[in-house]
């Protein structure tokens, strides 16, 4: 699948590119989610977050609309491949839009509008609720629903938030990070929750840190990777009903699992790194999943039918036509591979407070040669991109956000301040909102 190959790309080509051969192909209106969710993350990656706001959003209008699928469809897809369905994003790729959306919005300073996002995912989370606890849950989402809460002063909603996030985090067997034990901390003893505090101090081993207003406070959020995409297997069992065998195609993920590799940074005398506050590779696993049985009978009941309209016209002496329908059972059967795969391979955070002054946060972050942009933060701008050793000059929207290289990145931050960086490690590139 051309979409799976160009996902493979983020990793060595600047995201421009592949956002450029991304919209040079043609999809079916069925995969109009797939694209869309795939332009709206390219565009955050190139920040571009105004143009992925609108790709997201427009997203979840079109998933509302097919998440009722048509008996046509249907009828398709149990006479051909799963293929002819329209592409319904899973509750994790759900929730990671809404994500997504708060991040941008927090990038460009609009902090109601990220307040709505996590408004909105609580009610989505709702709706996954009857499935099971972690159905569309994500210790991300709530973790910066926490963040955006503490922007609008709710301590008691962020309190909430925070404990969402350890909780999801322990049930999917990782470790609750040190950004989110200081968040615990801090909330539960500001909130004078006296005994939640010192069962936090009994179980992290320390107490919070004081309040010191003489200092900045930095925010990293950083995605590593590009997640793992779906592959076709092939698998035979025997049907008795048919009395032979018959071949089915199904998704997977492959089994070997990608590293986690923090973000490090310095401030000259301390060197800090992000923690892995979501492995958006256990997310898709847990979605494909949660869908095996549904898939595995649909695949199943196709099959059957192919061989037994096969059988029938053996019956009839067609000869000619059991060999066509014996060669279309085998042609036309195609594992449904789409998803949502450019997605990162984890999400990871990092705050730190920092005494006011200038910092050269990633002296020595230099792997390839990536998309490159000059700094400014948030005014127009001319896009220089490097391929190859070539600069090309490329003049982009309003829209565009100032980005730089990360070992060409000073950050500049006053008392009181909160600083936000967003750095997605596939393009080496750090985007940077001053609050």
């Amino acid at each position: 699948m051309r979409v799976n190959a160009l996902a493979s790309d983020l990793e060595s080509s600047p995201p421009e590119q592949v956002l450029t051969d991304l919209e040079n192909i043609a999809f079916p209106e069925r995969d109009r989610v797939q694209f869309l969710l795939n332009f709206g993350i390219l565009k955050s990656l190139s920040g571009d977050f105004e143009g992925s706001i609108k790709d997201l959003q427009e997203a979840k209008s079109v998933i509302q609309q097919v998440e009722a699928t048509s008996i046509s469809e249907n009828i398709g897809a149990v006479a051909v491949n799963d293929t002819l369905k329209s592409y319904v994003a899973t509750p994790g790729e759900q929730m990671l839009i809404h994500q997504i959306l708060l991040t941008n919005y927090l990038l460009k300073g609009q902090l109601d509008e990220a307040r709505v996002e996590v408004l909105q995912a609580q009610v989505k989370a709702k709706k996954f609720s009857g499935k099971s606890e972690l159905t569309g849950r994500l210790a991300s989402m709530e973790y910066l629903a926490g963040l955006v809460y503490e922007l609008h002063n709710e301590v008691d909603n962020a309190m909430i938030s925070y404990r969402n996030a350890a909780r999801f985090m322990k049930k999917r067997d990782m470790e609750i990070p040190d950004v989110l034990q200081n968040s615990l901390l801090r909330c539960s003893y500001l909130l004078g929750l006296k005994n939640e505090y010192k069962k936090y101090v009994i179980l992290f081993g320390r107490k919070t840190a004081r309040a010191d207003h003489k200092k900045g406070e930095l925010t990293v959020i950083f995605w590593d990777g590009v997640v793992s995409a779906k592959k076709q297997n092939f698998i035979t069992v025997y049907v008795p009903k048919l009395e032979h065998n018959v071949t089915l195609a199904l998704p997977y993920y492959p089994d070997k699992s990608k590293p986690i590799m923090p973000l490090v940074f310095t401030t000259g005398d301390n060197v800090f790194k992000t923690e892995p506050i979501e492995n958006v590779e256990k997310i898709v696993r847990e979605d494909l999943d949660a869908q095996k049985k549904v898939i595995y009978s649909t695949v199943l009941a196709r099959m059957v039918a192919k061989h037994l309209a096969i059988k029938v016209s053996q019956g009839q002496n067609a000869e000619g036509l059991s060999m066509l329908l014996n060669l279309a059972s085998v042609l036309t059967e195609a594992a449904d591979v789409r998803s949502w795969n450019m997605l990162p391979s984890s999400i990871q955070v990092a705050r730190v407070k920092l005494a006011p002054g200038r910092y050269q946060l990633f002296p020595n972050q230099t792997k390839r040669q990536v998309a490159k942009v000059k700094n400014n933060y948030w005014n127009p701008l001319l896009f220089l991109s490097e391929v190859k050793g070539a600069t090309i000059d490329q003049p982009v929207g309003k829209s565009m956000v100032r980005g730089e290289k990360l070992d060409e990145f000073m950050l500049d931050i006053k008392a009181g301040q909160k600083v936000l960086l967003f750095v997605p490690g596939v393009t080496n590139r750090v985007y940077s909102h001053y609050m």
